[in-house]
């Protein structure tokens, strides 16, 4: 299959553990040959979009992620606690009695600490995935979104620590520390930008493939709007909904995995998200390839005139 000269940018999204799907949606990508020239990640986008474009292939990443979730590092890190907490699966009268305390202990912490969560545990799942390198030297380029905390603006993050800048775009507010830089405080991307189209746009891409990882809005009764706490809450619900909307609009294609209400910490029920990005992927690959013929390319304004001589002014015409 031919391709035209466009340039294709994959602006991947932010949803925790839900970002997992990112990987089967980069493994269908690759096997159908479509050649990504950018990625943009925003918080979990980050992370899987700056290992991919480091030079690790999707399965490599994949093989990676499951070691470190059996790994006795993970079994007795923060994240594997925080995520027991969220998720419904049955849980034994020892994890009941372990949530019941640390949910406790983050309550506390929350007030006297920046986050909830130790600053180490998540800087090691960063390092055990993406190589130290600096952003500009990754094999596809790549680029990191942020938020700064300070200005209220985003922040695309192009050279410097590959590391660093994923840690900074995946710093969910309360959960993760900001990432000090400069007189900047960096958190998660999916603040300001929760799938980076319009910064993939800005940055080149002429056919922008949006990856939306986020829970869809939840429907809700009567019921579920009747507190003051249930109100502010279904309010932020609606309005990062209709924030989200409103940048996918921009995009060529949006993918969006069937990830559920999974929790974004739920790490045990992360186990089929990979198929999950593949099925989806699949379901727009008719759509993408039609975006990427030849035949859809765009003519320059030289082409034009040339063929404008050609069909009034050849031989034979009168």
């Amino acid at each position: 299959m031919k391709w035209t000269g466009k340039k294709v940018g994959l602006a991947l999204g932010g949803g925790g553990v839900r970002g997992l799907s990112h990987i089967g949606v980069l493994d269908t990508l690759e096997q159908e040959g479509i050649k990504i020239d950018l990625i943009v990640g925003t918080s979990a986008g980050s992370l899987i979009g700056g290992a991919y474009a480091s030079g690790q292939s999707p399965r490599e990443i994949k093989t990676k992620i499951d070691i470190y979730l059996k790994s006795p590092e993970f079994d007795n890190s923060s994240l594997k606690a925080i995520g027991l907490s969220f998720s419904p699966a049955p849980k034994s009268s020892l994890q009941k009695a372990q949530s019941y305390f640390l949910n406790r202990y983050y309550l506390m912490r929350a007030f006297f600490r920046p986050s909830l969560l130790p600053g180490e545990d998540f800087k090691s799942l960063i390092n055990y995935l993406l190589p130290d390198i600096d952003i500009r030297d990754t094999r596809i380029p790549f680029y990191a979104v942020a938020t700064d905390l300070i200005t209220g603006k985003e922040v695309i993050l192009s050279e410097g620590s590959l590391r660093e800048a994923v840690l900074a775009s995946s710093s969910v507010p309360g959960a993760v520390e900001p990432l000090r830089k400069g007189d900047k405080l960096l958190a998660d991307g999916g603040i300001t930008s929760s799938v980076p189209v319009k910064a993939a746009r800005e940055l080149g891409a002429d056919v922008v493939i949006a990856v939306m990882v986020g829970r869809a809005l939840p429907k809700a009764t009567n019921a579920d709007v009747d507190t003051a706490t249930e109100i502010i809450y279904r309010a932020g619900e609606i309005t990062s909904n209709k924030l989200e909307e409103a940048e996918l609009a921009g995009a060529d294609i949006v993918i969006r995995p069937e990830v559920g209400d999974l929790h974004w910490a739920d790490f045990a029920r992360s186990s089929d998200l990979v198929k999950k990005g593949e099925n989806a992927c699949r379901e727009y690959m008719k759509t993408i390839k039609t975006a990427l013929r030849e035949d859809r390319v765009v003519s320059s304004p030289g082409q034009l005139i040339a063929g404008f001589f050609r069909k009034y002014f050849s031989p034979g015409k009168k």
